[in-house]
């Protein structure tokens, strides 16, 4: 016996005059730009629908199955599934974009669904229409609060003889679900926005790993502080990395964890990045090791600041040094000398003569000493003048030639093409040059050659000159700290020559750098504003 629901349609369709032996002609469709509108609103709901109807199909795969997605006024909005069906439907009218109202279709079960709001099923004879008599329709109407009440409903179709009494269940269900998904999925997208704004947007640069150590997360930080992009290292191995991988294994292998371990990074312009590492096991709610996750965090600014205070705490040192060794020495030292002078002037031939030479000498040598301590501690204000460059190196070169002459080196000025003047204090500036040319000709034990040149960088509106040795190079773990004060790999000497030079070049508003290489030489660059 046939449900009330749909004895009461079967009447009100014989009422508006339908025959149940013709073929209904649906006069409501939507228009094309309507039809649109409509697929862009539910869209969300055609993707769910899409992702959970296919499930389904593929369950009852033995049945030929069709499904469609209807508005809130039941227009079709999407169809899918078995072509044959398809092919029906289309000769009966039934296609995108028709309503499936009681007055135009007669008894449908998408008119019934959202009429009764509640889940309907009509099979064979319950269509009034004779021409699906051979079909079997289930429908369940959805409203999705989350998505500001969209509602609607889901209808599937087969043949009348594969009806099934748990189709109605089964797409109850998938309804049931696909109202949940939405949410789900706003939330996931939702957190996916959060994480991304989270892992790209602080200054660390973080990485997140599989079990196995693959690479599942890669940030735009780490891109940067790693000289790697993102889809070169996506789904590879972390423990490629030579400067972290073997942290990481430790990390996924012993379960260990590492702070503030201090690496170091390289680019291709030779720029140092210094990270301070933390890496971590990840864990799920079941304690089970699901990953690890690692960050940089960039020091370098710090560091570098940390190295000018400490530079700043040995020069104030030194300072109190310089004064109290100034004040207690110097002019004694300074009489000391002037005696011996005078005994040199008097005990010439005679038998101790020589070591009034050795004891002038030394004193000479802790003089220099101490000039040294003062010039580095607190250089004076540069007396600026217009010089030429040119002749100022010249100048130096002709003082250091005699000494050259006994280190085996020779000195080599490649003179510029244009005259170069600078306001500069030159007597300051001729000591930065000696300082340079020293070091040179000492670290070329056996001899060779110190070339100077200069040129003129227009794009910076520079002056750059340098010095460069035919040496033993300088090792890179001694490179930090050769401009730092009290450093030095000689035997002799209290390691402010470089320092003293530093100080002066800074006090003209410029700077010191230089490159080296084991056994193939130094060369310092002083690069002074024009």
């Amino acid at each position: 016996m046939m449900p009330t629901i749909i004895l009461n349609s079967h009447e009100r369709c014989r009422q508006t005059g339908l025959t149940s032996t013709s073929i209904p002609n649906p006069l409501t469709r939507l228009s094309e730009r309507e039809m649109i509108r409509k697929q862009t609103k539910y869209h969300e709901v055609l993707s769910v629908v899409q992702f959970f109807g296919k499930k389904i199909l593929n369950l009852l795969s033995d049945s030929p199955l069709m499904m469609l997605v209807a508005d809130n006024e039941g227009h079709i909005i999407s169809i899918f599934g078995d072509q044959p069906i398809r092919e029906t439907l289309e000769k009966l009218g039934i296609t995108e974009g028709i309503q499936l109202s009681e007055q135009e279709m007669g008894t449908n079960v998408v008119h019934l669904a959202l009429s009764h709001k509640q889940p309907m099923q009509v099979v064979g004879q319950e269509h009034y229409h004779e021409y699906l008599h051979q079909s079997a329709c289930y429908c369940v109407p959805f409203q999705l609060r989350f998505m500001n009440n969209l509602s609607g409903a889901i209808a599937l179709m087969t043949a009348a003889e594969y009806h099934n009494p748990y189709n109605l269940p089964l797409l109850t269900s998938m309804v049931d679900s696909m109202e949940r998904e939405p949410l789900l999925r706003k939330q996931s997208r939702q957190q996916a926005i959060i994480n991304e704004l989270m892992i790209n947007t602080v200054n660390n640069g973080v990485i997140i790993t599989d079990p196995k150590g693959n690479i599942i997360e890669f940030n735009q930080f780490a891109e940067k502080i790693t000289n790697r992009s993102r889809e070169q290292v996506i789904g590879n191995t972390i423990f490629a990395f030579e400067q972290f991988g073997n942290l990481l294994y430790d990390v996924l292998k012993f379960k260990k964890r590492f702070t503030d371990v201090e690496l170091i990074f390289t680019n291709s312009l030779e720029e140092r990045t210094i990270c301070l590492f933390d890496a971590m096991p990840i864990y799920n709610d079941q304690q089970i090791l699901i990953g690890a996750y690692c960050q940089f965090r960039d020091i370098t600014e710090r560091s570098e600041l940390e190295k000018q205070i400490f530079n700043a705490e040995k020069y104030s040192a030194v300072g109190k040094l310089a004064a109290g060794i100034a004040h207690e020495i110097r002019n004694p030292l300074t009489s000391v000398i002037g005696f011996i002078q005078l005994l040199r002037t008097r005990k010439q031939g005679d038998p101790d003569y020589e070591y009034i030479d050795l004891i002038y000498a030394e004193l000479e040598t802790m003089k220099r000493l101490i000039t040294e301590f003062v010039l580095m501690a607190k250089p004076g204000s540069p007396e600026r003048r217009l010089c030429d460059i040119e002749a100022l190196i010249k100048d130096t070169v002709h003082f250091m030639e005699s000494q050259a002459h006994l280190r085996n080196c020779v000195i080599h000025y490649d003179a510029p093409n244009e005259n170069i003047h600078l306001n500069v204090d030159p007597s300051q500036l001729k000591q930065v040059f000696i300082n340079l040319i020293q070091n040179a000709m000492e670290a070329m034990p056996a001899g060779g050659k110190v070339t100077i040149s200069t040129k003129i960088d227009h794009l910076r509106k520079e002056l750059v000159i340098s010095v460069s040795d035919e040496g033993i190079g300088i090792a890179s773990d001694q490179e930090r700290d050769v401009l730092t004060p009290f450093f030095t790999t000689k035997e002799e000497g209290l390691g402010l020559g470089l320092s003293t030079c530093v100080r002066i070049v800074e006090n003209h508003k410029g700077k010191i750098t230089f490159t080296s290489e084991i056994g193939g030489g130094t060369t310092f660059f002083i690069q002074s504003p024009l």
